[in-house]
């Protein structure tokens, strides 16, 4: 059982012509200890009895409250259903083989977006389950875990020692989001949920996707679409020459005339009269340096 799980995110680190500058760090999530996760249990336990006073729902009431609200209905459901048989169908076919590869393929990119469907019409009930008593102490009790257990990987300080209030602060940064997925992986002990599904498992297997999960030519690894036309990086229509190197297509094939733009292509503003705006600049002036003077330093500062 692994007790921490390290990864790399972008930080800023200063700004640079009035645009932020960001550096990659390395980063970890902690195991967090019986200390840690006792005090998380009654975090959680208050969050819910705050809640329940509220009158917040409880998940048990979730179904009616959907039906209430018509978020939800026997014909939602049964086009879940639905989805959700074809989807157990396409796996089977997928670990009985038999087929021919290319078939598989597509048998495997057709279940994964079934299975997207399925992820998309319960989003309702996922956004109501977080208002719930039980969804609220869920979500405070791993907010308050992770808040404390992400560290910088080579000092192994934490990145919040404010604890749970300094991460909510701060939830949307890079290493905040990929740290907390992270996270939870280490704490359910699994890896990523989409490499452990049966179709994205037989398209890594046979070479179909990169570890990243984009479309790849089997034998060569190069990028292309779901369709098979070669991409590059931006996911930018691409074409190969015979020494490997490539150049822009459009959607049919047919090369681009692309050319390159020079770096510095500003121009200046024009008056009225069409002649242009040639701003002065004024002549900087030395600061006037200021005497050092002797300060009391607090000791705890």
């Amino acid at each position: 059982m692994k007790e921490k799980r390290i990864f790399k995110a972008q930080v800023k680190v200063g700004e640079k012509n009035n645009e932020p500058v960001y550096e990659e760090k390395e980063f970890a999530v902690i195991r967090p200890n019986v200390q840690l996760q006792n005090e998380a249990i009654k975090l959680r336990e208050k969050v819910w009895n705050e809640a329940f006073q509220e009158g917040n729902l409880l998940r048990r009431q979730l179904d009616d409250e959907l039906k209430k609200r018509k978020l939800w209905n026997n014909q939602l459901q049964a086009e879940y259903d639905t989805l959700q048989f074809e989807v157990i169908q396409n796996t089977m076919k997928l670990e009985k083989g038999g087929i021919k590869l290319n078939e598989a393929r597509e048998i495997a990119i057709e279940t994964a977006k079934k299975r997207q469907q399925m992820v998309e019409m319960l989003v309702a009930r996922s956004e109501l389950d977080n208002h719930t008593c039980e969804g609220q102490a869920d979500n405070t009790k791993f907010n308050f875990l992770f808040a404390n257990c992400l560290v910088y990987n080579d000092t192994g300080e934490k990145v919040y020692p404010g604890g749970l209030n300094e991460y909510l602060n701060d939830s949307d940064t890079d290493y905040a989001i990929k740290g907390a997925t992270e996270f939870y992986y280490l704490i359910s002990n699994t890896e990523s949920l989409d490499d452990q599904l049966p179709e994205n498992k037989f398209l890594k297997k046979y070479q179909f996707i990169d570890t990243d999960s984009r479309f790849i030519e089997r034998g060569t690894g190069r990028l292309i679409t779901e369709d098979g036309k070669y991409i590059d990086n931006d996911g930018l229509y691409i074409a190969y020459n015979e020494d490997g190197s490539t150049y822009r297509v459009d959607i049919t094939g047919k090369k681009l005339d692309i050319k390159e733009e020079p770096e510095d292509t500003f121009e200046p503003f024009l008056d009225d009269d069409g002649s242009p705006i040639i701003l002065e600049e004024k002549p900087k002036t030395k600061a006037r340096r200021k005497r050092a003077t002797k300060k009391t330093v607090d000791a705890d500062a």
